[in-house]
This record gives C-alpha cells, sequence and structure tokens, in this order.
C-alpha cells in the first residue's frame, strides 16, 4: 500500500509542494524577523501591528518562491 502512494504522481507532488512551501515560508519569516530585531524593533509590535501586512506578503512571496523551485 506505501508504495502504491508513493508511486501515485499528483499525491507526491502536491506533498513535495507542501513541502517547500512550509520551508521557505519558515525560512522568510525568521529571517525577516530576526532582520527586524536586530534593527531594534520591539517584539510585541513586530507580531502585533507590523505583523498582519507583514506575513500576508511573506505568504504571496513563499509561494513565489515555492513555485519557482518546483518548476521542473
Amino acid at each position: 500500500m506505501l508504495n502504491y502512494i508513493r508511486k501515485f504522481r499528483p499525491l507526491n507532488i502536491k506533498a513535495s509542494w507542501i513541502g517547500w512551501f512550509v520551508t521557505v515560508h519558515l525560512t522568510l519569516s525568521f529571517t525577516i524577523m530576526l532582520m527586524m530585531i536586530a534593527m531594534g524593533i520591539n517584539p510585541t509590535l513586530l507580531v502585533s501591528v507590523i505583523g498582519a501586512p507583514l506575513w500576508i506578503g511573506v505568504a504571496f512571496a513563499s509561494k513565489t518562491l515555492t513555485d519557482k523551485i518546483m518548476e521542473d
């Protein structure tokens, strides 16, 4: 059964895309947050006020980067 699931191409592609998306999203989020803390921005402000529009942008950037990574 497990070998059949591994060979099922659409499921394998989608699982790979989700894995890359999560990896890229976490990396971008961590990098941006670390840079903003290094610039002296208050972490509470970073997560609440600045966070909402910033994380929407990170999600779109992550999707774009993941699509570029997954191109054959």
